[in-house]
């Protein structure tokens, strides 16, 4: 039996599973929630988060309803919060408050659910085994066959790439691809003359972490400093782990020389990060893995001159030369030639800034993945059947 017509032809009562909504530290799937549940409500949609944090509270963003679950520890405590969650989003299903859920592919939140009233979407953002996989790390057997099950769980999937949707397809062994893929977007579109930048700034965005090739830009930045003294070089993201163990950003801290112009902001809001694309010369994302960045969006959509990864999905958003420039992340002599040359080069630089933003209005736009996300949402809801 198909859902009633008033749930395809009317208002959308989507659940998103996200343990990292802001204001709580997040990365790519946290904003993402943020941005499209915000925008979906104010297109006439009810939108609500729920995830597990320190306590159980209750807020309202913008007209998103986010409820976090207090998280259990101990050796049975992930078990336990996986049930709780469910709960929770079961009784929302059987009173009819919700259309639609949507989990993110991370850590496979909807492995072994039973039958729901309302269709389970699983968005590939690029899950653990995803990431170990194209670091060449050993994939987890218990974090792969969680994610493995909640994929194949799902009554729909999509991805939000189109590299992303085949190496999962791929890794998971997924008998279908999957139903649409969907690019992350951007939420504000910001003209580079209302802010005067800096010609010696550059700023890196992420988590410090391996797959982000951060270790790799530490190392390029002497070669930039002797071309560039006056050139420096802003981190922002949260820490990580170095490999062995212990703080990343310490580890980053021991290689530079003194007398490096390199500052690290730890966690910055989106506002904050935002301020820094607007003002800095050059954005710099050496990544070895990703499933479709946000902060390069960001850094393009602030029309900041742009360096991103060859690898991966960083040439479904940048055509190397034309609206940015592409990279090999495991080759620091490449990353700062790169930096140095957009610093050097102000024709460039400004024309690459100009391309870049182009290329995010016109195709990566929040109107647009509105659009494209309620169209994918109604189709999802129509085909199922309870």
């Amino acid at each position: 039996m198909r859902l009633p017509a008033h749930c395809v032809t009317s208002q959308l009562k989507i659940c998103f599973v996200c343990h990292e909504y802001p204001p709580a530290t997040h990365g790519g799937i946290g904003a993402f929630a943020q941005v499209l549940g915000r925008a979906l409500v104010r297109a006439g949609h009810h939108v609500r988060v729920i995830g597990m944090g320190t306590a159980a509270s209750e807020e309202e963003d913008e007209g998103v309803c986010v409820y976090r679950l207090p998280t259990d520890s101990g050796r049975y405590g992930w078990i336990r919060n996986r049930w709780r969650l469910f709960q929770r989003i079961a009784a929302w299903s059987a009173r009819g408050e919700i259309d639609l859920i949507e989990v993110p592919d991370w850590e496979g939140w909807a492995a072994c659910w039973p039958s729901l009233r309302v269709p389970v979407v699983v968005r590939a953002h690029g899950s653990i085994s995803y990431f170990a996989s194209e670091q060449g790390l050993p994939v987890g057997r218990r974090a792969f066959w969680i994610e493995r099950a909640s994929l194949r769980r799902a009554d729909s999937w999509c991805a939000v790439s189109r590299y992303a949707a085949e190496r999962t397809r791929e890794l998971f062994t997924l008998r279908n691809p999957p139903d649409r893929v969907l690019y992350n977007c951007v939420e504000h579109m910001v003209s580079r003359e209302e802010f005067p930048r800096s010609r010696q700034t550059v700023v890196f965005v992420g988590t410090l972490a391996a797959r982000k090739g951060i270790a790799q830009l530490i190392e390029a930045w002497p070669m930039v400093a002797r071309v560039c003294p006056a050139a420096e070089l802003h981190i922002i993201g949260k820490d990580g782990r170095a490999e062995g163990g212990g703080s990343m950003r310490a580890a980053l801290i021991a290689r530079l020389p003194k007398e490096a112009k390199v500052h690290f902001h730890g966690h910055l809001t989106r506002a904050e990060t935002l301020r820094f694309f607007q003002r800095a010369r050059v954005a710099v994302f050496p990544s070895y893995a990703e499933a479709f960045a946000l902060a390069p969006l960001e850094a393009m959509a602030c029309q900041c001159p742009t360096i991103y990864s060859q690898r991966g999905s960083g040439p479904e958003l940048i055509e190397d030369g034309k609206n940015g420039l592409l990279i090999d992340p495991a080759c620091p002599e490449q990353i700062a030639a790169a930096i140095i040359r957009l610093l050097a080069d102000d024709e460039l630089a400004q024309r690459l800034g100009q391309e870049g933003k182009r290329t995010v209005v016109d195709r990566f736009a929040l109107a647009i993945a509105v659009e494209q996300n309620e169209a994918f949402y109604r189709d999802v809801i129509a085909n199922f059947e309870r």
